[in-house]
């Protein structure tokens, strides 16, 4: 399912086992005060233009949280057959973008391209981050997230220097000092949002959350070169697990431009931020899918892709389909 008011995945579920993991979402009074006469943010919704808070001159000028897109109304553009297109202004950032979503015929997995155009006569910083978010009753304390994502940090140490207490994905650490460590794959009592890069030699990025009550795997495969960030959002409310952010995206560091352009921000030399000049059209896809795992399968290892198929590795390989090329 995805509503047109904001544009966001809300439901996607396997017929065998129809567990949504996209059950997260905010009440109109929770989301930020720039964004409350837009839609509320829920399930997978796209930060386009920006990841996080605008700066203080660009919320005054009506710019909310995230961008607009998540904020706004999209337009139904066409439907054929497996596939639909829809698109959205983003006319404070000079931004259109256009998304079409083809389901596959015989595998349980979509695939999103996005082409985003800057409108404007001056070339821009921009970022675009994906951002889907788990819920229960799919996200509990046993829930497991595996990515091929490597070296990262925590986001409340990321500014203006990423690298202060850098570490390796699944180890990560809490505090600057490295004294309180923490399995990234786990659900913890801590609430944070740690963000990685991919190593140079990885050119498939994917994460994926599995649920081991209904065996039900839910992920993403995408090229790097779309992709080069991963943030993962932990968060707990009246004590008890209430989201993951599988947020995949162009930045690591959730500030307004001011900040990334006027410091040196990058982290192993990748910067936060990518540059659309004046009138460019940049695309980005990725592949989305849901299945229950066999117990025959045993853990996931790894996932690797071809052009048209996912390979999903364990105890054996498990193949999805796609309908066009990744």
């Amino acid at each position: 399912a995805m509503p047109l008011f904001g544009g966001a995945f809300t439901s996607f579920v396997h017929q065998r086992q129809p567990v949504n993991p996209l059950t997260w979402s905010l009440a109109a009074g929770q989301m930020p005060e720039n964004n409350r006469q837009g839609a509320p943010f829920r399930g997978h919704f796209l930060c386009l233009g920006r990841w996080g808070s605008p700066s203080a001159g660009e919320i005054a000028a009506g710019v909310p949280h995230n961008g607009e897109p998540a904020n706004s109304w999209w337009k139904l553009q066409k439907r054929d057959g497996q596939a639909v297109t829809v698109s959205a202004t983003a006319p404070l950032d000079g931004l259109e973008i256009t998304r079409k979503v083809t389901l596959s015929p015989v595998s349980p997995v979509f695939q999103v391209s996005e082409r985003v155009t800057n409108t404007f006569s001056l070339g821009r910083p921009w970022n675009m981050v994906q951002h889907p978010t788990i819920g229960p009753p799919f996200l509990t304390r046993q829930t497991v997230v595996q990515t091929s994502a490597g070296a990262g940090f925590m986001q409340k140490w990321s500014f203006p220097d990423p690298g202060i207490a850098a570490y390796q994905w699944p180890n990560g650490f809490l505090d600057s000092l490295k004294t309180l460590p923490v399995d990234l794959r786990q659900m913890s009592t801590e609430n944070y949002v740690t963000t990685h890069i991919f190593d140079e030699d990885t050119t498939t990025g994917w994460v994926t959350a599995f649920d081991p009550e209904s065996r039900l795997l839910y992920g993403f495969v995408w090229k790097t070169t779309d992709y080069p960030w991963l943030n993962v959002w932990n968060y707990n409310q009246n004590g008890q697990p209430f989201a993951k952010g599988l947020e995949f995206g162009t930045t690591g560091i959730g500030r307004p431009y001011r900040d990334l352009l006027m410091n040196d921000t990058r982290f192993n030399d990748r910067a936060s931020f990518e540059y659309l000049d004046a009138g460019e059209t940049a695309e980005k896809s990725y592949a989305c899918f849901i299945m229950p795992l066999p117990q025959s399968f045993g853990e996931l290892h790894s996932i690797t892709a071809s052009s048209q198929t996912i390979y999903l590795h364990g105890k054996h390989t498990l193949q999805l389909r796609l309908a066009a090329p990744l």
